[in-house]
């Protein structure tokens, strides 16, 4: 709802454009996330480059998720909420692979 002076207007505003792919990007980077993270627990720490190629995908579409949830705000009088959902989730899932790939280093 909007405030309008006195009155409130009870047009419903459509999802911001680039939030469609925020979310999409989101979901996909967490699906290469959690593979990659089957193959390293399957076979003992020893994934090899599939792995890692899969864990890199994932920081990638996680990236980029971030960068179209950012100009998703850009739009004007648009509802953000599928933007939202997939910064957040982008952003733990970036925060996730820092401290695996900080904790990979002190080992």
């Amino acid at each position: 709802m909007k405030q309008i002076g006195d009155k409130v207007s009870y047009v419903r505003n459509p999802f911001a454009r680039n939030s469609y792919y925020c979310l999409g990007l989101a979901i996909l980077s967490l699906g290469l996330g959690a593979g990659s993270m089957y193959l390293s627990v399957a076979r003992a720490g020893q994934g090899g480059l599939n792995t890692g190629a899969w864990g890199f995908a994932s920081i990638a579409a996680a990236l980029m998720g971030m960068w179209f949830g950012l100009l998703s705000f850009t739009e004007k009088e648009r509802n953000y909420i599928l933007a939202k959902i997939g910064i957040s989730i982008s952003l733990v899932l970036l925060i996730v692979w820092i401290v695996i790939i900080i904790t990979g280093f002190v080992r």
